[in-house]
């Protein structure tokens, strides 16, 4: 890992985008600047896998991460896309020694790495930041509990239109035709994303076309209407 490290500690750039990091002070800025690393991963490279040490803790400068579970068939099951600004590895904060799934970087990627043991002695002097640790983690795993009641208890069509719509938050921009996802998502990007194969994904999203809730212009998808969607995705059920 030590050709990838773009720069030695004690550099502010790494730490700019990061969500985390922005109500920090200039003191503990440079307190926790001397822990932090940065790195660099190119596209569709692994940045850990099943089994590796759960030493770090990443926090996303730039590019988009895929958090990914891997059964014993090989099967894969996204979890999570990280954006800009975002942490994850965080469960080596947790007690975590082994980690439990594969991160791939979906785009070229630049990363703040921190110990997981340094990380937790600077939350331990700086409150506020131990609360913003904390509430992002229990974020994480409230979207994951959601998706696992969805592939439980959902079926294809409303999971995928469970998906799109959640997507808008991440990644929607506005478009004369209603909202865009200004990201580019293969078909077997989706089916990765609610635990179904590419085949009945494609399906399922021609029949959205089909209805109007998805529109495909120049390789992004643009959602005309949300309340529809929303509709088709019992959106409420999340929110009771």
């Amino acid at each position: 890992m030590s050709n990838r490290f773009r720069n030695e500690p004690g550099q502010f750039w790494c730490l700019l985008n990061v969500n985390l990091f922005h109500h920090l002070n200039p003191d503990e800025m440079n307190e926790l600047n001397r822990w932090v690393k940065s790195i660099f991963y190119r596209k569709g490279e692994t940045i850990f896998l099943p089994g590796d040490p759960s030493d770090f803790v990443y926090f996303l400068h730039k590019g988009r991460v895929k958090l990914a579970y891997l059964d014993e068939s090989g099967k894969r099951l996204t979890l999570a896309i990280c954006r800009m600004g975002e942490l994850f590895g965080e469960m080596a904060l947790l007690g975590e020694e082994r980690r439990s799934l594969i991160a791939e970087a979906l785009e070229d990627v630049e990363l703040c790495i921190v110990s997981g043991k340094d990380l937790l002695r600077f939350a331990d002097t700086h409150q506020d930041f131990s609360i913003q640790i904390t509430r992002a983690i229990g974020s994480r795993m409230r979207d994951l509990e959601n998706r696992l009641q969805d592939l439980v208890f959902k079926d294809v069509p409303t999971r995928l239109a469970r998906l799109l719509y959640r997507l808008i938050d991440d990644y929607g921009v506005a478009h004369e035709r209603g909202t865009m996802l200004d990201v580019k998502f293969t078909h077997r990007d989706l089916a990765d994303l609610i635990g179904s194969t590419r085949e009945t994904t494609t399906a399922n999203l021609n029949e959205l076309v089909k209805q109007g809730l998805v529109l495909k212009i120049k390789n992004r998808m643009v959602l005309p209407d949300e309340e529809k969607l929303k509709r088709a995705a019992n959106i409420e059920e999340i929110n009771a």
